[in-house]
């Protein structure tokens, strides 16, 4: 995993945005709710599929494991489901 440290200065109406995300408790920090725009830039433009199709996914795995859902099998299926990205 790539680590990468930046500095950003916001003013305006992005700055106000991401201080009313926090204060309003839909992130903890600013950093998180940056970080969380990137991953739905990255959903925007193809880079990274949406998360309900994880969902949906797992669902799927653990569907098919009916009646001997384990955590082990859960665990296999989100790895599977890692590596597929």
């Amino acid at each position: 995993m790539t680590e990468e440290k930046l500095l950003v200065r916001l003013n305006g109406t992005s700055a106000e945005i991401l201080k009313e995300l926090v204060d309003r408790g839909y992130f903890n920090t600013k950093s998180e709710a940056l970080r969380a725009g990137i991953l739905r830039l990255g959903e925007t433009y193809g880079l990274l599929k949406p998360a309900s199709d994880y969902w949906r996914e797992l669902g799927l795995e653990v569907d098919r494991s009916k009646p001997k859902l384990t955590h082990a099998r859960i665990a296999e299926a989100i790895k599977r489901l890692e590596r597929e990205t």
